[in-house]
């Protein structure tokens, strides 16, 4: 099962971590994971390199894990983060909705 955790400081979302398999699929095949990953990226790659956020990241190569976090960004960046970061929960609401044998979402304050 894919896990998607996401942590939120004072109700802001500050990171995000998928972690394990959907195993909907075959590897190559699994589009419960494929639309889990690019959305995952696509938020990633706004955050970074678009609005130029400092984050941390973290992530295996063989796959099956991805985290990124932006709790060391200022407020004001956070805040921009914001937008994109919610989409991101939202998407992978609507995927868990479908697939909620796969896919698992985790909100937690911290």
């Amino acid at each position: 099962m894919l896990e998607a955790r996401f942590l939120r400081r004072s109700g802001k979302l500050i990171s995000f971590t998928f972690e394990g398999h959907a195993d909907y699929g075959r590897y190559g095949e699994d589009i419960v994971c494929a639309a889990a990953t690019a959305q995952c990226m696509m938020i990633y790659n706004g955050i970074d390199e678009i609005l130029k956020i400092p984050n941390r990241l973290d992530m295996r190569q063989d796959g099956g894990y991805f985290s990124m976090s932006i709790d060391k960004a200022s407020d004001a960046e956070k805040e921009k983060a914001q937008v994109l970061l919610e989409t991101l929960r939202l998407g992978m609401k609507a995927i868990e909705t479908q697939y909620k044998d796969h896919i698992k979402i985790i909100e937690e304050e911290v």
